[in-house]
């Protein structure tokens, strides 16, 4: 399998961090700790970007949002699109 291109993934990631971090989070608050895992994510798609590296940073976001945010919270929305992009990323990837 060739490489990955997830430079769209990546912005749609800093475009969610940028989003969540105007609002100023206080420290260690829910959305502090989802800014974390999102810079995670972010740092983890920049070229060259490791499939694997984001997989598990992806992951970690997904355990945080099952165990600390409601389903049906906007930051739960968030969470839901941040891998749905990376869902839709990795079907693209794959096709090319």
């Amino acid at each position: 399998m060739g490489e990955i291109y997830f430079g769209h993934f990546r912005a749609v990631v800093m475009q969610h961090i940028n989003e969540i971090d105007v609002q100023n989070p206080d420290t260690e608050s829910t959305e502090w700790f989802l800014l974390k895992y999102l810079r995670r994510i972010e740092k983890n798609a920049n070229q060259p970007a490791s499939a694997t590296a984001i997989e598990n940073s992806v992951r970690a976001l997904i355990r945080f949002y099952i165990d600390n945010i409601d389903e049906h919270s906007p930051l739960g929305d968030r969470c839901i699109r941040v891998y749905q992009e990376y869902q839709k990323t990795m079907r693209t990837g794959k096709q090319e």
